[in-house]
């Protein structure tokens, strides 16, 4: 049997989070089992009455070119030994995908500890994450308070908007959710002042060491010190996730053609016609077999929409590959949420 858990039954799933993640302090767990089970949700595979399998669904507001949806962070993916191999966390899968397209969520977002255990449900990375280092000493630097956390939210999402089109919406609850997250490890937040001014503000955690976990500041005073892939997403909804695209040269429209393949949402399946105009975007399903068909999985399809993959490497049609250049991108994507 597969269900979703009741508020009052998700503490069951902590002796399995504890035996399958060991690394995770009990003081994040605390947090994690106060904060995150307040609105997730936790689907489980029960065998003989026991939980074998569980996966949850952390919720999100995400921005996508100012237009706010909810979508999930799927965290804690896990299965017991002695129930491995059976198929099971495939049967979370596709029960949580499918659930989440009746919400026309767009994507789907997590951060693999192993990317090959995703790709073969579609997901793909969706862009490469710059880990920062901040080249000023001189700021004056001031611990985060509770009367901090509605300025840290709209200073954040304000920072996001001028750089990104794609995001994690802040607010008063994110920023204290946040705070207790990086408190159970020894962390904290540290806004950051020039003349009495926020100008931004990192985040750190970490029982043994300091790790940044995030810096929210100019450019100017940031040096990059890394860059890797971070988050995998998969497209939920297609027809929520292409109300989000507009064209470079806003006295346009084009059309485009795709036979897209999906082997887990089935209404994600099929030839789609694609109309983008100077502002907005749609996608509906058809029968009409246009000769510029673009043939491409689900998974394919989202990376070369976030920009991630060059069109290229899936056709040599001159009429796509003109048309979908003429196509905004969501190729600006920040997503560094951990649970």
């Amino acid at each position: 049997m597969v269900r979703y858990l009741l508020n009052n039954e998700k503490a069951i799933t902590r002796p399995i989070w504890e035996r399958i993640f060991e690394e995770d302090s009990k003081d994040f767990l605390d947090y994690y089992y106060n904060y995150k089970n307040e609105d997730n949700k936790i689907l489980c595979k029960f065998v003989d009455d026991n939980i074998s399998s569980m996966l949850h669904l952390n919720p999100y507001k995400i921005y996508i070119n100012n237009k706010e949806y909810l979508s999930y962070y799927i965290v804690a993916v896990a299965t017991l030994p002695e129930y491995r191999k059976k198929g099971y966390m495939a049967e979370l899968l596709h029960k949580s995908l499918n659930d989440m397209y009746k919400e026309n969520v767009p994507f789907t977002f997590l951060r693999p500890a192993k990317k090959e255990i995703y790709l073969p449900f579609d997901f793909e990375y969706i862009y490469n994450h710059n880990f920062l280092e901040i080249n000023n000493s001189n700021f004056e630097e001031i611990e985060l308070t509770e009367k901090d956390y509605t300025q840290i939210a709209d200073f954040t999402n304000n920072f996001l908007e001028k750089r990104y089109k794609t995001f994690c919406k802040r607010d008063f609850n994110y920023i204290k959710v946040l705070h207790q997250e990086v408190k159970s490890e020894n962390g904290n937040i540290i806004m950051l002042f020039n003349n009495n001014k926020l100008i931004g503000y990192y985040v750190y955690w970490g029982v043994n060491e300091k790790i940044i976990r995030a810096i929210f500041l100019d450019n100017a005073y940031t040096n990059i010190k890394n860059i890797k892939p971070l988050v995998m997403a998969r497209i939920i909804n297609l027809y929520e996730f292409f109300k989000n695209f507009s064209l470079k040269d806003k006295n346009d429209n084009i059309c485009m053609y795709f036979n897209i393949v999906d082997n887990i949402i089935k209404e994600n399946n099929g030839i789609f016609k694609l109309t983008v105009y100077d502002n907005k975007s749609k996608i509906e399903k058809t029968s009409h077999r246009n000769e510029n068909i673009l043939n491409i999985n689900i998974q394919d399809l989202l990376s070369v929409f976030f920009g991630y993959k060059d069109i290229s490497l899936f056709t040599k049609n001159d009429y796509i590959l003109k048309n979908f250049h003429k196509i905004n991108l969501l190729d600006k994507v920040f997503i560094d949420e951990e649970v």
